[in-house]
């Protein structure tokens, strides 16, 4: 198995890096290990992962890999010279195995500032940092040369000396052929000849039609003009050919697989190459896009063999462990059932030597009464041993400390040689049978010590079976407990594979409870882009009257409609063509917390103010402004009417979706997305039959039933429906709808009569305009209204005017030394010009700056507010004003012209911005996402949401957010925090059960938990920030003691640290 690069693999890998990376940044540099590092080269839009393996590859990535949680010092010299760097660029020296990353400055490659990584690839390896002089500033590894340094910091790096490719020379092959040993085969001497390497060597042997194997000594004719000198020849050109087309173009990279013994064998990789070599073509492989691909598909595949034997080897390891276990307990068991017959022998024994035992026991009583020295007596017994004595003879060791003789008693059944030996007796102690070793107690008599064995015995006994009641459990628990451990190893020994942000993760999303994709804009320009390369018919669009609200679209997920009449048709008194999609099929839920996104992305966060949204069908939006008014970009236009919903609340919230991994997995969740499709389906039909029992009526159709929303049928419990009758009733909606529908009408009467009935306003009027009105004209104003109103607003309107009689009246900024008489003289020089005037003479002279519509300027004028006043939440009434008013100024197309506008914006999008429709198989990417896995899901990784707290409800680990002070970077990390947390709380406390169901179902529940606490920590604080609201505040239950418990951790590891 090929196992490092050969400078052909240099020369290409070179070429597809000068196309890659020449021109990213350099953003970081990380440790994989000792002699392996991870390059991260990033610019808009584009990331390459750029693995190095000193003295053995060097590739781009797709794969993650573990990295060292502290940097080397080699790693921190480079970030601090490199970081953020554009590499401008990457060459290799000659033939060589050396690459150079060249960071160069503006001035250019040979000024101050410029920087050089020197990547070798043969023998150890090595990675050199040098300035722009090649003088080294840091190396991997010091190299020694015939005890000389040959390459250290300050020397300088040697670029003379690298070799080069060159065509061969038919004498010089022949002249070196002749060196060649007996023993030395073709592809041996070949692979070391100039620079092609051994792979293009092989592939060079076999374009002649030779034999690797081929003895170059006896079987290879050596004659310049010989057949076989002029095919390697030949060969060799085209060799050449072939290296110098890697050296200029990228070509796609080849992987050679051994061949299989089997059909059920894995595929085993062999060799990799940048060229379909000859000696590929009869071997299994497999074609890449590019060398760079081949490579990292290889070695990460050998790391994933290597993981994969480890496992396979701490699996081994845990089978040895749970073998030792079973067989410590039945030592054990054995030992106690051993003791215990042991232990009733003894008794036995001395039973049946009462005579004998008390004998010896009076002697050593005597002896020790007489004041007889311990080793006298030891010495009186070895005496009486020698004299035969028939008491001392039995007498084993004398433990007097502890007053105790040890003695060895027979059995009197060995005594009579006539009974039997194979009696019953004999039988039943035939394991003890011979003379046993029994302590006997001095100051006790012999029946007394048979009866403290016997009641050893019985100690024995309780014992033994005590140990056979929890023995089996014991085994059990350490068994399921191994069986976890290995599941967890197979499970983590694996290569991941880099994710790939899914395409909607660009804007702000979310899955609404009902399963449905809302995606809004971060600025101007996705909100541009989202409109007119996502926005179909059929989808919602909601938005909200307050600066700053995000227009959300919402993908409506079915295919097709029955023929159906939407409410804007009904407003607009037309009717969507048939089998068009409409958006009242989507769940009002859907479109409430739609409207809670738009809200909560606005200024309304910050401010705390409660403003409803509203939304309209895609048809309804438009970028084709009237005659004479152009539209920014973020900015679109709404004709028709708009469907107000209830005021939301400022409640949001953050969680994780898990990518399921497999088609089992994702088998498991099909029952929620059926029942969430039936309900779909019923949502349609009832808004088919609707229509058409709307379209047998002959009597017009009235404001009512334009407001109506579709209802899920309130039997089925999920997912929950919101009534939006009440909620109508409650805000006063049906109000805001009607007073819009005025304002368009009386802007439609003024726009058709053509004439402009309004007179112009002078400087001095438009001044007055803009100082603060008095009290009495505010109450007057207010008081106007009130008839309309119900009693809750009324309330409110009260409690506003006396929060604003409560609030002190600040002074207003004072002028600069100088500045009120320079105004003043301005004022009575030009006191008979109004801002037209002088916005006329100043384009007359061609004054530079801003130039301001006379919309924007009167926009501004109405606008403009006393300053560092602090001003209550606008209240129903008030938005009905802001918005009678703005329709009443905004100006509308004539009706002769807005038949034609009419057509050309059905569109919605002009000819020449139309963007390809993203087709619908990618919102099927939405079933293999779940918010809460299952026990035996395969998870592959997990993605942050952020979303408004009720489409949440579902989810396994969610936290609130409400509006506050903390940044997203502290707040993602609180969130993660308490999510890691919930994992640890969701695990069982103990996997030991009696039910092997119910032992396996908690085994599968710790190994999810540690699943999922694992996916959480890999998830990249990047992705995180990117979807988290500013200005948050983080809740959730158990809040403090989460927040005591990582605080004490922190302090831990800071304790430690100082310690180290």
């Amino acid at each position: 198995m090929k196992q490092r690069f050969s400078a052909l693999d240099v020369r290409a890998i070179v070429t597809a890096f000068q196309q890659r990376l020449v021109g990213l940044r350099l953003q970081g540099i990380y440790d994989v290990n000792a002699k392996t590092f991870l390059l991260k080269f990033t610019k808009p839009d584009c990331k390459e992962l750029v693995i190095v393996e000193s003295g053995i590859r060097i590739h781009t990535t797709d794969f993650t890999r573990d990295k060292s949680i502290t940097p080397s010092s080699f790693c921190m010299k480079l970030r601090k010279h490199l970081k953020a760097r554009r590499l401008t660029g990457v060459r290799q020296l000659g033939m060589d195995r050396v690459i150079d990353f060249e960071f160069a400055v503006a001035a250019g490659a040979h000024a101050e500032g410029t920087y050089h990584i020197m990547c070798e690839f043969y023998a150890s390896g090595n990675v050199i940092l040098t300035d722009y002089q090649y003088n080294i500033l840091a190396l991997l590894r010091v190299v020694h040369i015939e005890d000389e340094k040959a390459f250290a910091v300050g020397m300088k790096y040697e670029l003379e000396g690298s070799r080069s490719i060159e065509p061969v020379d038919r004498v010089q092959l022949v002249e070196y052929l002749k060196k060649a040993a007996p023993k030395d085969t073709l592809k041996r001497m070949l692979a070391m000849f100039g620079t092609y390497g051994p792979a293009l060597s092989e592939h060079v042997i076999l374009r002649a039609g030779l034999t690797p194997s081929l003895k170059v000594a006896t079987a290879l004719d050596i004659d310049p003009q010989s057949p076989q000198i002029s095919a390697l020849v030949e060969a060799y050109r085209d060799a050449f050919d072939i290296a110098e087309k890697l050296g200029r173009e990228v070509c796609p990279g080849y992987i050679a697989f051994l061949p299989k013994k089997s059909d059920d064998d894995d595929d085993v990789f062999d060799d990799f190459g940048p060229w379909m070599f000859d000696q590929y073509r009869n071997k299994p492989h497999q074609e890449f896009a590019s060398f760079s691909d081949a490579a990292d598909v290889f070695f990460s595949n050998i790391e994933a063999q290597k993981l994969k034997s480890k496992a396979h080897q701490q699996e081994a390891a845990a089978e040895r462990k749970l073998e030792a276990i079973k067989q410590e307990h039945e030592g054990r068991v054995a030992a106690l059932e051993l003791a215990h017959r042991k232990t009733e022998e003894q008794a036995r024994r001395i039973e049946m030597n009462l005579e004998f035992v008390d004998q010896a026991i009076m002697i050593m009583r005597q002896a020790v009464a007489a004041g007889m020295d311990w080793k006298e007596l030891e010495e009186l017994v070895r005496d009486q041993k020698e004299q035969d004595n028939p008491i001392a003879e039995r007498i084993v060791k004398l433990n007097l400390s502890i007053n105790q003789i040890t003695l060895e008693l027979d059995d009197p059944a060995d005594w009579d040689s006539d009974e039997d030996e194979d009696s019953e007796d004999g039988e039943s102690h035939g394991e003890f049978s011979g003379p046993l070793t029994v302590d006997v107690d001095i100051f006790q008599t012999a029946f007394a010590n048979a009866q403290r064995y016997y009641s050893s015995r019985r100690q024995a006994g309780v014992k033994h079976a005590k140990t056979l009641a929890v023995s089996s459990q014991a085994l059990q628990s350490a068994e399921q407990k191994i069986k976890a451990d290995l599941k967890a190893i197979k499970i983590t020994a694996t290569v991941s594979q880099t994710r790939k942000p899914f395409w909607f993760e660009k804007f702000a999303w979310f899955l609404s409870s009902d399963g449905y994709l809302v995606l809004a804009g971060h600025d101007m320009q996705q909100n541009e882009l989202l409109v007119k390369r996502h926005l179909r018919p059929g989808d919602a669009y909601v938005h909200a009257d307050i600066h700053g609200a995000a227009s959300v679209i919402i993908k409506n997920k079915l295919a097709a409609a029955p023929e159906s009449t939407s409410v804007t048709d009904k407003a607009l008194g037309e009717k969507a063509p048939r089998g068009e999609l409409t958006a009242e099929t989507i769940p009002p839920s859907t479109l409430f917390q739609a409207g809670i996104m738009s809200v909560c992305q606005s200024r309304a966060w910050d401010a705390k103010i409660l403003t409803p949204a509203w939304w309209v069908e895609a048809r309804q939006v438009s970028k084709t402004a009237p005659t004479g008014e152009y539209l920014s970009t973020g900015s679109f236009m709404i004709r028709g009417k708009k469907h107000f919903l209830p005021p939301t609340q400022l409640v949001y919230g953050f969680g994780l979706l898990f990518r399921l991994a497999d088609d089992e997995s994702i088998a498991r969740h099909a029952a929620a997305r059926q029942q969430r499709r039936a309900i779909m389906e019923e949502n349609l039909k009832s808004v088919g039959a609707k229509d058409a029992v709307d379209s047998t009526q002959a009597a017009p159709m009235t404001d009512d039933k334009d407001d109506s929303f579709t209802i899920i049928d309130a039997e089925k419990p999920e997912p929950k429906a919101m009534d939006f009758s009440a909620a109508r009733i409650k805000y006063n909606l049906d109000e805001i709808e009607n007073a819009t529908e005025d304002a368009f009408k009386d802007a439609d009467t003024r726009t058709d009569a053509g004439v402009d009935t309004k007179r112009r306003l002078t400087a001095k009027e438009r001044r007055d305009q803009r100082k603060p009105k008095s009290e009495a004209i505010e109450q007057e104003k207010q008081s106007e209204h009130v008839g309309k109103l119900s009693k809750k607003e009324q309330r409110r309107l009260d409690e506003e005017a006396k929060y604003e009689k409560q609030q002190p009246k600040e002074k207003q900024q004072q002028q600069k030394r100088g500045k009120k008489g320079k105004m003043k003289k301005m004022k009575e020089k030009y006191a008979e010009q109004d801002d037209e005037d002088r916005d006329l003479r100043m384009e007359l002279l061609g004054a530079a700056g801003k130039k301001e519509t006379r919309e924007e300027a009167v926009q501004a004028d109405l606008n403009q507010e006393a300053p560092n006043v602090e001003q209550p939440p606008p209240s129903i009434v008030d938005q009905i004003k802001a918005l009678a008013a703005k329709n009443s100024t905004d100006p509308e197309p004539s009706a002769d012209a807005s038949e034609a506008v009419t057509e050309e914006t059905e569109k919605r999008v002009d000819d020449e911005d139309e963007v390809p429709e993203l087709p619908m198989e990618h919102l099927n990417v939405l079933d293999t996402l779940t918010a809460s896995p299952l026990p035996d899901d395969n998870l592959s990784f997990a993605i942050p949401v952020c979303a408004p707290y009720t489409s949440l409800s579902s989810y396994k680990y969610r936290v609130k957010l409400v509006p506050g002070t903390m940044k997203k970077g502290k707040a993602c990390k609180m969130a993660l925090t308490v999510m890691l947390a919930a994992a640890d709380s969701n695990k069982p406390r103990s996997v030991y059960s009696q039910d092997a169901n119910e032992a396996e179902r908690l085994e599968l529940e710790t190994i999810l938990a540690n699943r999922e606490k694992t996916l959480m920590k890999a998830v990249p604080e990047a992705e995180m920030i990117a979807q988290m609201l500013g200005k948050v505040k983080v809740t959730a239950p158990n809040m403090e003691s989460i927040k005591q418990k990582s605080k004490a951790a922190a302090k831990s590891r800071a304790k430690s640290k100082a310690k180290n």
